[in-house]
């Protein structure tokens, strides 16, 4: 009945829907020619030469965390889709995956769009990551016999609340899956509470997840430039969170004469934005879109491009993480970790929680009360070398012990299709 009522709204507003992504096109916020991907239509006709397996990820953190598994499938002769949502995360794809690796925009969940789509690619598995439930997507994987596998699910409060009205139908989607990867125990837990879900594993792929790549040729012309200044490295900020790190910095000048905020937008197209913001408060800025860098006398570097992270982390002294100074639930911390950073956060950390709590208990992170301390520990970590690289080599140290079970997972997900190898899709 829910799923009846479902279609009902969605053909009934995919008219407004389908304006929404002209008018977004317009503004640049859709892919000027692959948005028609969203609609349906698609001009890559896929010609099968090997058994495919389908992943679909939202964003660029969840794009991420699939690098690895998707490199084994490659390595077992598998050809591989990747299908996301936003902008950022096709650009990820693009500049970061195997050529050998095909993407697409998911079409909108309109039963039409997604028949024509499973009509070209006939999947012979599907992988959804985190909390991308997709009633007719799931619906006509199910009726076709393509299996599904849902990896390190992950469902906010916020989520399952929408979902409470509806509960049964949501069980009966997530039982759709063959398996079932939470994303932590927390989550597991969660998802058993709220609807009696069958976890099959527990394992986050972010924490074994590629360590970033790095331009030293950059590091060095950053290093040369700024000559013995205190870097810091806001990663991955969101909106209200450069005020928060701007009005920090204001007492941190007054502490430590040579000293550079590094700001990276999540969404780089909020530079017009944060410039004002940095105007704002009469600080001397750079900005990397514009191939400036920093100078000696620089106190803010905007870096407001895309896939640079790995080489802004390695020039910083101490990382601040985005996401969690306000109530967004954090990012991750595996990649300033992995670099052997001093890594700086709020207490909104919902999202990482169980990642946060190993770290905490190792003494590998510091954690702000509020945000009116942000500036006090950083002068403290900065009048204190010794713990600042103490905590960064703790907290390199914890990503070298978390356990590898990519292969695992593709075992059992491999199992899987064989079980349905002679099956065939119907649409």
């Amino acid at each position: 009945m829910f799923l009846f009522f479902y279609n009902f709204f969605l053909y009934l507003t995919s008219p407004i829907i389908i304006l929404i992504i002209l008018i977004r096109v317009l503004l640049g916020k859709e892919h000027n020619k692959k948005y028609i991907e969203k609609l349906g239509i698609t001009n890559n006709i896929y010609k099968k030469k090997n058994k495919l397996i389908w992943f679909h990820a939202c964003s660029v953190g969840e794009v991420k965390s699939l690098e690895k598994i998707l490199q084994v499938f490659l390595n077992k002769k598998y050809d591989v889709l990747v299908t996301t949502s936003t902008l950022l995360s096709e650009a990820y794809v693009k500049k970061n995956f195997s050529k050998n690796i095909s993407h697409q925009f998911l079409p909108l969940d309109l039963n039409f769009f997604v028949k024509k789509f499973l009509m070209n690619y006939k999947p012979n598995i599907s992988v959804f990551v985190e909390s991308e439930i997709w009633p007719n997507l799931i619906n006509n994987c199910r009726q076709n016999n393509i299996p599904l596998v849902l990896i390190q699910a992950s469902f906010s409060d916020k989520s399952l609340k929408r979902w409470q009205l509806f509960k049964k139908f949501f069980k009966n989607l997530l039982e759709s899956f063959d398996i079932i990867i939470a994303q932590s125990q927390v989550e597991k837990n969660k998802l058993f509470k709220f609807a009696n879900i069958k976890i099959h594993d527990v394992y986050n792929l972010k924490n074994s997840s590629l360590k970033l790549k790095v331009k030293i040729s950059n590091v060095n012309q950053i290093k040369k430039e700024v000559k013995n200044s205190f870097i810091i490295l806001a990663l991955s900020t969101h909106v209200g969170e450069e005020k928060i790190l701007l009005s920090s910095l204001r007492e941190i000048i007054k502490k430590i004469k040579d000293v550079i905020l590094i700001i990276q937008p999540r969404h780089p197209k909020r530079a017009n934005e944060i410039k004002k913001i940095i105007n704002n408060h009469g600080f001397k800025f750079m900005q990397r879109s514009t191939l400036q860098l920093p100078k000696k006398n620089t106190q803010v570097y905007l870096a407001d491009t895309f896939g640079e992270s790995g080489t802004l982390i390695s020039s910083a002294n101490i990382v601040i993480l985005g996401g969690t100074l306000s109530p967004v639930g954090g990012h991750n911390i595996i990649e300033p970790a992995q670099m052997s950073k001093c890594i700086v956060i709020g207490k909104y950390f919902s999202k990482i929680k169980d990642t946060v709590n190993i770290f905490k208990h190792k003494g590998a992170i510091k954690i702000l009360e509020n945000n009116s301390k942000l500036s006090k520990i950083i002068i403290d970590l900065y009048n204190d070398k010794n713990t600042l690289k103490s905590i960064g080599k703790k907290a390199f140290l914890i990503t070298q012990s978390f356990p590898k079970k990519e292969k695992e997972i593709v075992k059992k997900v491999i199992a899987l299709e064989r079980k349905n190898e002679n099956s065939k899709i119907l649409v």
